[in-house]
């Protein structure tokens, strides 16, 4: 399997995930979730049971929705995240040995070790 590095091609920390990926040799498939939006099967395999590490707690509209002192069960964050793919924590890298969520360059070099 290759590894997806799941992102917003306009986002600086995004670029910066792909940037340390590529230096650290990981070679990965690029796909910008605000081209081509991730749909509700795919949410579905991605997203934990609990899916709040996966919320994009900065996004305008999780402010406005009142999310932070919401518990969303992963059916509820689907469908919002399927409305507004903002809601979803950007950068995303999907690996054969794991999942990162937002850009964490010591747990990219544990992926290489």
């Amino acid at each position: 399997m290759t590894p997806v590095l799941w992102m917003k091609s306009s986002c600086t920390t995004c670029r910066n995930a792909k940037a340390k990926l590529a230096e650290l040799g990981i070679e990965v498939e690029i796909r910008d979730y605000f081209k081509t939006p991730l749909n509700a099967e795919e949410l579905k395999k991605l997203l934990p049971p609990d899916p709040a590490p996966m919320l994009g707690t900065k996004s305008p509209r999780y402010k406005e929705l009142g999310l932070k002192d919401r518990k969303l069960s992963k059916a509820e964050a689907i469908e919002l995240m399927v409305q507004d793919n903002h809601l979803l924590k950007r950068p995303i890298l999907v690996h054969p040995r794991g999942t990162v969520i937002g850009f964490d360059p010591a747990a990219y070099e544990k992926l290489i070790k």
